[in-house]
């Protein structure tokens, strides 16, 4: 994949290897600095990075088969900690990550995709095919706005 950033690799990686931009980019100037999530380390979690030619990390995004609250009888897969280094950020690699995802979705045949997203990315989502649903919430951990984003896999 080429970018203005050069070849841009996307490939699975190892959960602790998404620790480092978790951190930097979600937990940056906030007291709480858990960037550990309950189901990290499961067999069925699939980690997704994208990589400079160099080999540096420059995105993460987390996929967890998870239904989504208010459709539990759906197979949901839960979109978690995507981050984008400072440096790039609006430069398209949110976009390469949700593409990835979308591909893993399709591939072990889930129902939809869902996301507790900022608020300040819903726009982000929003141009990438997922509708904004449910109330605001503030999430406990970042104390930031959220609400709840999803996408439908079409079958």
């Amino acid at each position: 994949m080429s970018s203005m950033l050069g070849n841009i690799s996307i490939r699975t990686m190892g959960y602790l290897e998404v620790r480092p931009l978790r951190l930097e980019v979600l937990r940056a100037g906030m007291v709480n600095q858990t960037v550990t999530f309950d189901g990290d380390d499961e067999p069925t979690t699939v980690h997704i990075g994208a990589f400079t030619e160099a080999g540096v990390n420059i995105g993460v995004s987390t996929w967890m088969h998870r239904p989504f609250p208010s459709e539990p009888q759906l197979q949901g897969l839960q979109l978690r900690g995507m981050a984008t280094a400072v440096l790039v950020q609006g430069q398209g690699i949110g976009g390469l990550l949700l593409h990835a995802g979308m591909e893993y979705a399709k591939k072990v045949g889930v129902d939809l995709i869902w996301a507790n997203a900022r608020d300040a990315a819903l726009a982000f989502y929003n141009r990438h095919g997922y509708s904004t649903v449910g109330d605001g919430f503030i999430e406990t951990v970042t104390q930031l706005p959220h609400h709840q984003v999803v996408t439908y896999l079409v079958k």
